[in-house]
């Protein structure tokens, strides 16, 4: 299988998530610490290792996601945005969605939790699918 993987559109949907994930939880962080347990006075206490550490892995995290999503889409023939958008969709319900369901139920952990969450993956999982779709690598016709 000749996949060809434009990594410049992966970071761009890493670094899009990223973004997007901090003017997220700047939206939600007050209900998400509700949810979480999570105080001002426990955030403020992180040192700058621990804050890197999660910044940083989070980041390796997306790569790791946008370059398994051009997988996906190579697999599927993703051909144009709103395919991209639906891989985005599909691979959240199938397998995000569902996973963070599930942790959460077993957790305790309340519905709301699971719909901030869930809404930041989805959002970004789907902005992320449209933008490697839009800046997939064109296949060389063979001869």
């Amino acid at each position: 299988m000749d996949v060809k993987i434009n990594y410049v559109a992966v970071f761009v949907a890493a670094l899009a998530m990223f973004l997007f994930g901090w003017a997220w939880y700047m939206t939600f962080g007050t209900i998400w610490m509700t949810y979480t347990g999570m105080t001002m006075e426990m955030a403020e206490k992180m040192s700058g290792l621990d804050i890197a550490k999660s910044y940083g892995g989070s980041f390796v995290a997306y790569l790791i996601l946008f370059y398994c999503l051009s997988l996906v889409n190579h697999a599927f023939q993703v051909k144009d945005i709103k395919g991209g958008a639906m891989s985005g969709f599909w691979s959240w319900l199938g397998f995000t969605a569902t996973a963070l369901f599930v942790s959460y139920s077993y957790q305790g952990k309340a519905f709301g939790l699971f719909l901030i969450d869930g809404g930041y993956w989805l959002i970004g999982m789907v902005v992320g699918g449209m933008i490697l779709a839009k800046m997939q690598k064109k296949e060389t016709p063979s001869t």
